[in-house]
Parts: C-alpha cells; structure tokens; sequence
C-alpha cells in the first residue's frame, strides 16, 4: 500500500484538477508506478467524492470495530479524540478521516499518516477547517499538539 501513498502524493504535487484519468493514468505509468498502484490510488482519491459522513453531533462517542482497532493505533485514535475534544475537527471530519484512513488498507497507522490523511479531508471540506490544521503542524511538518 505505500505504492498508493506515494502515488497519492506525486498527484498532488505534480497533476492538475483539470486532467482526465486517462492522462493521469498516463502520466504515473511514465513516472513508472505500477497499474495496479494507479487504479487503487485513484480509487483512494474517488472516496472524497462520496458523502457518507453521519450529521455532526458534538456528544457523538466514537465505537470502533474490532477489525479498525487492528488498522487504527492507539496513538491515531487517541489524536483523533483530542482533535475532537479540543474543537479542531467535528465528528462528521472524523468520519471522513477515519474512512480514508480504513481505506489505504495499511496494518496499522501512524500519526504521520493520520496527520497527512486529515490535512487531504479539511482541505477537500467546504469552510475554514484547513486552516486549523495547518495550524497543529509546523512549518517542518513536525506536530506541534500532542
């Protein structure tokens, strides 16, 4: 899965949101990912076109399954309910991070990742959210709230 991870990020370095998939498609085989790489980062990416997020709640509890408790770590979600707590992200943003966290299918993730995988949510949400989280990162990508 980390092919989809890098893929991930050469999209969003190199490619524009005007391209069709058929040039993206071409333009990551030239840079040599591999096919099978392309077509799940790009499912990956289709998944901020869905809206399944349940309605914000401020006393929603977070429950997790089992099988998410193998993929998610103790320190993601303990991140994840400080975010919460402190009014960073809503619970419908944490839906949204944690459904694409489940997605990239990893055996279990770090807060790097968490931190990559929320920026790509509050930046793809409608309001001033992606401000705040620029705003738990330094400028060296470092955290700043623990």
């Amino acid at each position: 899965m980390e092919d989809v991870i890098d893929i991930i990020s050469y999209l969003l370095d190199h490619l524009d949101d005007d391209e069709e998939n058929s040039e993206i498609e071409e333009q990551l085989l030239a840079a040599g990912y591999p096919e099978e790489g392309i077509q799940r980062a790009l499912d990956w990416m289709d998944g901020f076109d869905e809206d399944h997020s349940p309605e914000n709640s401020r006393s929603a509890i977070r429950s997790y399954q089992p099988w998410e408790n193998l993929q998610l770590s103790v320190a993601t979600r303990g991140q994840l309910a400080e975010w919460e707590h402190l009014g960073v992200i809503n619970s419908s943003i944490r839906e949204r991070i944690i459904d694409r966290l489940l997605a990239l299918e990893l055996e279990e993730t770090d807060l790097e990742t968490l931190d990559w995988v929320a920026f790509l949510v509050m930046v793809n949400e409608d309001g001033p959210d992606g401000y705040w989280m620029d705003q738990l990162l330094s400028p060296d990508g470092r955290r700043i709230l623990h």
